[in-house]
C-alpha cells in the first residue's frame, strides 16, 4: 500500500513539473544593435531579422507545444519568459558562397517579469564549400539562421546549455555536413505546412 501511495505521490509530481513548464516567446520585431556591422544591401534584401523571426518562432512553437512562438514587443507575456534577440553583426557580402564564409552574430536576453534572467552573445558561422557553391549569400544567411534557431531553443529551454561562440569558421567539410543534415528538417517541415498547414513536431 505504502509503495503505491509513493507512487502515485510521484507520478502527481512528475504531472505538475511538466505542466509548470512556462513557454518561451520571441519578442518580435528582431532588431539591429545600435552600430552593427551589416552590409546594407545585405541586410535590404536578405531580411536577415525576418529569417530569425521565422526560424526561432517556429523552434519555440515547437518547444512551447502550442501556436505561439513569438510575441509583439508592445503586448504583454501574461505568464511567459520572453527572448529578446539583437543582431550585432553580419559577415556577408554579394555573390554567395564564392565571395567567402558567412557568419551572424547574436545578442539574446531571455526575460522574466521584466528582468534579464539569462544572457548569451555568440556567432555562426556558415562556410560555402562544394555543398554551397550554388547558394546565394541570402540563402547561406538563411541557413545560419536555422541553425542559430536550434542553438536558442536548447539555450532557453535547458539552464545547463550554453551556446558555443564561433570565432572562426569551422573547416568546410564540417559546416557541410551540418548543412546537409539542417537541410532534411527544414524540406520535410515545407511538406507538412503545404499538406497540413501546420508543423510537425521534431
Amino acid at each position: 500500500m505504502k509503495r503505491l501511495l509513493l507512487l502515485a505521490l510521484c507520478l502527481t509530481s512528475s504531472a505538475v513539473l511538466a505542466g509548470e513548464r512556462r513557454h518561451v516567446l520571441l519578442e518580435t520585431p528582431v532588431t539591429y544593435a545600435a552600430g552593427a556591422n551589416v552590409v546594407e544591401q545585405v541586410k535590404d534584401e536578405c531580411h536577415i531579422d525576418d529569417m530569425l523571426t521565422h526560424h526561432v518562432g517556429d523552434a519555440l512553437r515547437r518547444l512551447n507545444r502550442s501556436d505561439s512562438g513569438t510575441i509583439d514587443a508592445n503586448s504583454a507575456p501574461g505568464d511567459a519568459e520572453v527572448l529578446k534577440l539583437q543582431i550585432t553583426y553580419v559577415m556577408g557580402v554579394g555573390g554567395g558562397a564564392w565571395t567567402g564564409p558567412k557568419a551572424i552574430s547574436l545578442s539574446a536576453d531571455l526575460i522574466d517579469n521584466g528582468k534579464v534572467v539569462r544572457h548569451t552573445k555568440f556567432k555562426r558561422w556558415s562556410v560555402g564549400g562544394m555543398w554551397g557553391a550554388f547558394k546565394g549569400t541570402c540563402s547561406i544567411l538563411d541557413r545560419t539562421s536555422l541553425i542559430i534557431s536550434k542553438d536558442l531553443s536548447r539555450w532557453v529551454h535547458n539552464p545547463r546549455y550554453e551556446i558555443k561562440d564561433e570565432d572562426v569558421p569551422p573547416p568546410a567539410s564540417a559546416t557541410n555536413a551540418a548543412n546537409a543534415a539542417t537541410a532534411a528538417p527544414a524540406a520535410a517541415s515545407s511538406d507538412t505546412t503545404a499538406e497540413d498547414g501546420g508543423k510537425k513536431e521534431d
